[in-house]
């Protein structure tokens, strides 16, 4: 007996979707999905051009790729709430599918984007009032191990690890940050109104 590639693709499709709802994480797609949807569509669009418009069968096709259309439609809206969901959490998601390795990591970079941006509006809005404190030096931290180097002011600095905090003279900070290895940090005290 000849399967029906009509009934088969519907029933992978039934079978994900409710995977998909029923899942936490994200469900196990078929790696040919992809595939098998193209071949079914296109089989399907052959016959509808090639058919009587008139017919039930022609009909009945029509409304076949309608409803898988739907239900791929609403496979990957379920999907899109978790990827959404996953990223807020900065969750590492597997299962994915084809095209979503290649989003999700936007999409996570987005939301940490996005909070980046709210910290700082945070901090203007909370240090509004504040001044820098002057200071001959600039306040650094280590992102990357760094070795030992002599200072525009011939002092001797380091070696310093990932994590350590070290005031260095302005121009070494830059070219220090500039490289990579540090990140400025900004040293404020409350505004003095006279």
């Amino acid at each position: 007996m000849a399967s029906n590639p009509e009934k088969d693709v519907y029933e992978v499709l039934m079978d994900a979707w409710r995977k998909e709802r029923n899942e936490r994480g994200l469900a196990k797609l078929p790696d040919d999905l992809a595939e098998k949807l193209r071949e079914y569509v296109g089989s399907i669009k052959h016959y509808l051009r090639v058919s009587d418009r008139e017919s039930l069968t022609f009909e009945l096709r029509e409304a076949a790729v309608e409803a898988v259309t739907r239900l791929v439609q609403e496979i990957f809206e379920l999907r899109l709430r978790k990827l959404v969901e996953s990223a807020i959490k900065g969750e590492a998601l597997e299962n994915l599918f084809i095209f979503e390795r290649r989003i999700y990591p936007r999409l996570a970079s987005l939301v940490k984007e996005y909070r980046e941006s709210v910290r700082e509006l945070v901090t203007a809005i909370a240090y509004q009032d504040w001044e820098k404190v002057g200071s001959k030096y600039e306040v650094v931290y280590f992102l990357k191990d760094a070795p030992q180097f002599v200072g525009i002011d011939l002092e001797t600095y380091g070696p310093f690890k990932a994590g350590d905090i070290a005031a260095l003279p302005p121009e070494n900070a830059r070219n220090l940050e500039l490289a990579g290895l540090v990140k400025s940090i900004k040293v404020l005290q409350p505004k003095i109104n006279e």
